[in-house]
């Protein structure tokens, strides 16, 4: 069967509006950490760091610390909340919760469960960077930050794709893991590198073999892209190569999870 075909299947669609009900039965609490973090890591870095660092140099422009950090908020948002919704929480759901082995006692299949999974890690956490968007409208509104907010709405649909594509990466983990002890693995072996190397939080070094290794990070090139529309209103080649690096992971690993997860809850071999 065609691994990519059940995204669009009403299983699929069923099960993300499954997680959508539960979700907004807390939605009084669960928006309050994307709310939070955004607002305390752009007061505290953005606000307080950004004082003492002056200003930085970026695309061959000075500017303040907190215009730097704006957009590789909004990007790495879009990343970490659709990589532990895939990892933790789809984990959880899989393992202890036993939902999954409810929806495939119905219509659902495995490949749907997969997918339901996947276009609600990468829902949530579009969500979550929209919320990150209004936290920065207020800032907009403070006078302390100048981003071309015409050009937000046309950032959401490749924070979507990033996001699917990340979900990605957690389904895989999910798929792999012996037990929820070892969930602190990939946060090392896979987060942290992705993330520090991925000019979200300060610009890369000018270094030879760490150059070269960015261009293979999605991540980097979502965050550049987003920074170069939201501060200079141009389209850039970043953003392209953020929607082919992401699209490739989807390629690649959307099978790749179903396999292992069908040899997971299965048995399969």
């Amino acid at each position: 069967m065609n691994p990519y075909s059940p995204a669009l299947a009403w299983q699929s669609r069923a099960i993300l509006g499954r997680h959508l009900r539960v979700h907004l039965r807390n939605w009084y609490t669960v928006t309050l950490p994307p709310v939070c973090e955004p607002l305390i890591l752009l007061l505290a870095f953005g606000v307080g760091l950004g004082r003492q660092i002056g200003t930085l140099s970026w695309s061959g422009q000075s500017l303040d610390y907190l215009h730097y950090l704006a957009p590789g908020i909004l990007a790495y948002t879009a990343f970490m909340s659709s990589f532990f919704q895939s990892l933790f929480a789809a984990y959880i759901r899989m393992h202890f919760q036993k939902s999954w082995e409810g929806q495939l006692t119905t219509q659902v299949r495995l490949e749907h469960v997969v997918w339901g999974e996947a276009l609600w890690a990468a829902t949530l956490a579009t969500a979550y960077a929209a919320l990150v968007c209004v936290v920065l409208a207020g800032f907009g509104l403070a006078n302390t930050l100048t981003l071309h907010w015409v050009w937000v709405p046309f950032a959401i649909p490749l924070l979507f794709l990033a996001a699917l594509a990340f979900s990605a990466i957690g389904l895989y983990f999910t798929a792999i893991l012996p037990s929820i002890d070892h969930m602190t693995l990939p946060f090392f072996l896979v987060i942290m590198p992705i993330g520090f190397a991925s000019s979200t939080y300060f610009p890369i070094p000018d270094l030879p073999f760490l150059s070269t290794a960015v261009q293979f990070n999605p991540l980097h090139h979502l965050a550049e892209g987003l920074r170069a529309l939201l501060l200079t209103g141009e389209v850039t080649g970043h953003l392209i190569t953020a929607a082919g690096l992401c699209g490739l992971l989807l390629v690649v690993l959307i099978p790749i999870d179903m396999r292992l997860l069908r040899r997971r809850v299965f048995g399969d071999r």
